[in-house]
């Protein structure tokens, strides 16, 4: 095999000379002895002493998309989507042409991934009073008890039992930000309590009231107060429309339930302070934002009352043209 010899004072040089000049020879090991290093290249190079040498391979394993290259087509590899990483899950979503690869796509990501024990699909089934999602298993551990971590905290959940998504990470800690010094909070739908913890973590609020109707969420919410060691923080299991009406006036507050939030802005708006904030998340399409914004204004004239909508922000895809979206809504 075609190679260069060089004394080990020039070989980092070298090495990146070679690199920059395309020569060298990737998938074999560079060898050194006690005076000089030996780097396999593709062609002659003028510049330095060649050799034949025998360079040892480099054994490397394929990569996730090689390996389904071995069996899906490259329309298909063009149908995968980006997964949902919650904690030691892989959370997957498959089209109707990739639906009869699914094990075994799953499969090979678990070989590929060594981090992860577990790969679950989402159906698109969503039952019960809490509208949990279901899920199916395609491979690993047969689980859906995780931890997850995103911005230093960790938290614990049962995805079958209670709603969780990672892509809300930024948003969260955006949120955390916002908030001042003494700033009462009311989380109206916190499930597992990322708003609430993040907000306990990393800000100094005089109290955060967390409310969820899914007694294993507050459950959960509970663990994580533990685990992360976040103070202040009540947990409440109820009907939040009823719940908010025997709490303080909010400072700011958390209404993340996009599907339904809207069936309780009008309480929202009677609870919250003058120049209060509303986090308000809902599902839009693009041609119906002025819908939704007109909406928000109306709400709060029935409370003789005023919006100003500070801030919109599509947080990610929900459907083709519509988005999860987050309005910072000031109340007056």
């Amino acid at each position: 095999m075609k190679g260069i010899k060089v004394a080990k004072d020039q070989g980092e040089k070298t090495r990146k000379k070679l690199m920059e000049e395309g020569l060298l020879k990737t998938g074999y090991r560079i060898v050194s002895d006690d005076e000089n290093i030996y780097f396999p290249v593709n062609e002659e190079v003028p510049w330095a002493e060649n050799v034949d040498y025998e360079f040892e391979a480099i054994e490397r394993d394929e990569t996730f998309e090689e390996k389904l290259r071995e069996f899906l087509s490259e329309d298909l590899m063009l149908q995968m989507r980006t997964f949902d990483s919650i904690g030691e899950i892989a959370v997957m979503e498959f089209d109707e042409k990739l639906e009869p690869y699914s094990k075994r796509i799953a499969k090979t990501f678990l070989s590929t991934h060594k981090h992860y024990s577990t790969v679950l699909a989402k159906s698109s089934s969503i039952s019960g009073k809490f509208r949990t999602r279901e899920y199916v298993h395609l491979a690993g551990k047969k689980s859906t008890v995780t931890r997850h971590k995103e911005y230093g905290l960790t938290y614990e959940m049962d995805l079958k039992k209670m709603f969780f998504t990672p892509r809300m990470a930024n948003e969260r800690n955006r949120v955390s930000q916002l908030v001042e010094n003494g700033d009462i909070i009311i989380d109206m739908f916190c499930g597992i309590g990322p708003f609430s913890i993040s907000i306990a973590k990393n800000s100094r609020p005089k109290i955060v009231y967390a409310i969820d109707m899914n007694a294993d969420a507050i459950e959960y919410l509970k663990r994580n107060m533990i685990i992360n060691k976040a103070g202040g923080i009540i947990p409440i299991c109820g009907d939040a429309k009823e719940e908010i009406k025997y709490l303080p006036h909010a400072d700011r507050i958390i209404m993340n339930l996009p599907v339904t939030a809207h069936e309780f802005l009008y309480s929202a708006m009677k609870n919250i302070k003058d120049d209060g904030t509303i986090h308000f998340y809902s599902i839009v399409k693009d041609d119906d934002l002025e819908g939704v914004k007109h909406f928000i204004h109306e709400r709060a004239k029935q409370l003789r009352r005023e919006a100003n909508i500070l801030n919109v922000i599509k947080i990610k895809p929900y459907s083709p043209y519509t988005y999860l979206t987050s309005f910072d809504i000031k109340i007056t």
